[in-house]
């Protein structure tokens, strides 16, 4: 699709909300164009690395398998999708977005940018991943079965990869921040009462060590000095979730954390700009959420674009 065409909508971001959004403005001889950064669209789905289990039509596939179903539906729709680079900048009062030496222009503008993990900033995180730094105990765990293995994070992903580890043999130590966990009771009930997994509470993770692969992580407990270390043949980091919103800061309303602000409908404030998905959604990141906001955009949108008339009453 020719840069120069202006667009009925221009999605930012291919994941699940992204895509049910094109499919439906399809529906409605709408014309719109994804641009996804990651080498093929999908989003969160090429981050789940177990049977998805709360998404109908999904039959206990993990995320890659689903994807790939996802996917050939909007092959067999033709839908108009452009991956591998990344936005670099975007106007929304224009509804319009540049990668590379390309802009394009629409007439109204979905933000479906999801969510990226946070990382933690630190020493050995960035060098090692892959190395034995990894965000997922689902996909990597039998690599270090029976190896010690580090943990960090407090939330419900955190505590159930220290169950996962355990599960294998490995001997598990749990860093948190902070004394409160966000996880869910029973998952923490159960690591409490696992042997081979040790919980450190108050503790920052201050550098990765290692050469070629991890061999200890670096840590210090609130209230004190001193540096401490523990041995792991692995680290995995499950410290959360952040809205891809950095481009569009100033631009359309966001909490604190910066996820967009929306009303029903995917409607920000600014005209003709939308937004669907876990980038609207701190509260309850999902599957069918990212689909259910995706199509009602979509057809807020065709509403907008005069392709349907108005509600009544």
């Amino acid at each position: 699709m020719p840069a120069t065409e202006r667009l009925d909508s221009l999605i930012l971001g291919g994941g699940m909300a992204g895509l049910t959004a094109a499919l439906s403005l399809r529906g409605y001889g709408l014309t719109c164009l994804i641009l996804e950064e990651a080498p093929m669209p999908g989003g969160q789905l090429h981050e789940i690395h177990a049977p998805i289990t709360d998404y109908p039509l999904s039959l206990g596939r993990d995320g890659s398998r689903f994807a790939s179903l996802v996917l050939e539906e909007a092959r067999r729709a033709e839908l108009s999708i452009l991956v591998g680079e990344p936005v670099t900048k975007v106007n929304a009062r224009a509804r319009s977005a540049g990668r590379g030496k390309e802009r394009f222009r629409a007439r109204t503008l979905l933000i479906a940018t999801g969510l990226r993990r946070r990382t933690l900033g630190i020493p050995g995180e960035r060098e090692l991943l892959g190395h034995g730094v990894s965000v997922s105990a689902n996909r990597d765990r039998d690599r270090f079965a029976g190896m010690p293995v580090v943990v960090i994070g407090g939330g419900t992903a955190a505590v159930e990869d220290a169950l996962l580890c355990a599960e294998v043999g490995s001997e598990v130590t749990l860093l948190h921040h902070s004394t409160r966990f966000r996880a869910r009771s029973d998952f923490l009930k159960r690591a409490r009462a696992e042997r081979r997994i040790t919980i450190i509470p108050n503790a920052e993770a201050r550098a990765i060590l290692g050469e070629d692969h991890v061999d200890s992580v670096e840590y210090r407990t609130k209230g004190s000095g001193l540096k401490r270390v523990v041995r792991a043949a692995a680290v995995f980091v499950r410290i959360g979730w952040e809205p891809r919103t950095e481009l569009l800061r100033g631009q359309v309303p966001m909490d604190r954390a910066g996820y967009v602000r929306v009303k029903p409908g995917g409607f920000t404030s600014a005209r003709g700009v939308f937004a669907a998905g876990d980038v609207c959604s701190p509260r309850w990141p999902s599957l069918a959420n990212s689909a259910g906001q995706g199509f009602a955009a979509a057809r807020e949108i065709a509403r907008h674009l005069g392709r349907m008339p108005e509600p009544r009453g």
